[in-house]
């Protein structure tokens, strides 16, 4: 989900209308901008993976909602989505009785995986064998999340301070700026954003290794013979 704040600030250069030739000769405005803007900002963030946990659902349950395939049990499910949340605001320069606005932009994007809820079926209460061996793995997942969610964020601010850069924009109002640099972002971030499960569940099926099913498999037989 992608929510955007705008909260634009403007500096006007000002000059009187009788001295505004005189004025733009002896300060012209790319210059006036140039001076006294600051550098584009660009911080991409992300919160904490937390979960919540549940440990009341049937192993049928578990596995309509997380089988990949005909055959597999599931014992322990992962469930999540991702939120991103973007803010920015206009460090510009309007330019008095004329159309046009300079700017550098500041933008703040942050990234999560939320809710996130950890099941484990509840045949292997909380404190058995088997509960431990499942949490182990599903903990395994989790981690998988966190690392991704590192790894997202640094290629969005790589591609954010590409598209956005630190020079200076020139448009005819504040809000043509706003407008622009609220699509870079959106733009930016959607291919990310509609690419994250693809690339997720990759990286979880490296954690589900036909040798780590192996391994579950024989604690969980171990476990049942105790």
């Amino acid at each position: 989900m992608h929510r955007h704040a705008r909260t634009p600030s403007l500096l006007l250069a000002l000059c009187t209308a009788v001295a505004l030739a005189g004025c733009d000769a002896v300060r012209p405005f790319e210059a006036v901008c140039e001076r006294r803007l600051g550098p584009t900002s660009v911080h991409v963030t992300t919160t904490p993976v937390s979960y919540t946990t549940d440990f009341s659902r049937s192993i049928d349950d578990l596995t309509a909602r997380g089988a990949h395939s005909a055959g597999t049990i599931v014992l322990g499910l992962v469930e999540t989505q991702v939120r991103s949340e973007a803010k920015f605001g206009l460090n510009g320069i309007k330019q008095s009785f004329r159309d046009r606005y300079c700017m550098r932009p500041s933008v703040d994007v942050r990234l999560a995986f939320a809710p996130m809820r950890l099941f484990v079926a509840r045949e292997h209460p909380e404190g058995s064998c088997g509960f431990r061996v499942t949490m182990e793995h599903e903990l395994k997942h989790i981690a998988v999340y966190q690392e991704y969610l590192a790894d997202f964020a640094a290629q969005i601010q790589v591609d954010l301070g590409h598209e956005l850069g630190d020079r200076i924009l020139y448009f005819a109002s504040p809000a043509a700026a706003d407008t622009h640099v609220e699509a870079v972002i959106a733009q930016t971030l959607q291919p990310y954003l509609e690419g994250v499960r693809e690339e997720v569940e990759a990286r979880q099926k490296r954690v589900d290794s036909p040798e780590e099913y192996a391994r579950l498999s024989a604690m969980q037989n171990w476990c049942a013979r105790r």
